[in-house]
């Protein structure tokens, strides 16, 4: 086993008078003993994987990360749909709202933390990239416009790591609650240091 590679797999494939849409699931491995991940199926825990480091893992992942918006976003410009963080400002400016995070916070902490909602990205009319529930997984839907492949988006994602297909079930990992977070509250949620306290399903 190697100590990061990186996993996907064919998550659904919905035709809607012709608009195609085609979702895919990314993520890296091995992920840490999660209870999702083994009710769908996943076998590729870090507690078994000997050539596993803590350090080396998360600056990987933070890589992976960074290069998920840096691709997607050559496809269009990035516009949070889903319920914005929001910068918390109530110590300082309580007379001023807080300001939208930025995009890469955006997705950064509901990644780290499973009590904010997930979020959702659209890059032009190409691609829409949801992430949240605490885990280092990206679902990618590929839109009717989008002008590449996800073997293409993969390919430049997973530069220099290895890649394997992986088939779960996906609905144990949170992929039927997607479609619902777009809609939840105007306002946003305010962000502080507590919100690093949570990781999980």
């Amino acid at each position: 086993m190697h100590s990061f590679e990186i996993n996907w797999g064919v998550v659904a494939v919905s035709d809607d008078h012709a608009h195609v849409r085609q979702t895919y699931a990314l993520w890296p491995a091995p992920v840490n003993d999660d209870q999702c991940f083994a009710e769908a199926g996943f076998s590729h825990f870090q507690s078994d994987d000997e050539g596993w480091s803590e350090s080396h893992w998360d600056a990987q992942a933070e890589i992976l990360q960074q290069r998920v918006l840096t691709v997607l976003a050559e496809l269009g410009h990035a516009v949070v749909l889903s319920e914005p963080l929001v910068e918390d400002r109530s110590l300082f400016r309580f007379w001023k709202p807080g300001e939208p995070l930025p995009v890469a916070e955006q997705l950064r902490w509901p990644i780290l933390n499973d009590s904010l909602p997930e979020v959702v990205i659209r890059f032009g009319s190409a691609v829409e990239l949801c992430a949240g529930s605490g885990h280092e997984l990206y679902w990618i839907s590929r839109l009717p416009d989008c002008p590449v492949s996800f073997e293409t988006l993969l390919a430049q994602l997973a530069v220099g790591w290895p890649v394997k297909q992986v088939q779960l079930e996906w609905s144990k990992l949170g992929f039927t609650r997607l479609g619902g977070s777009v809609a939840q509250g105007r306002h946003g949620k305010h962000v502080t240091g507590s919100i690093l306290e949570g990781r999980g399903c």
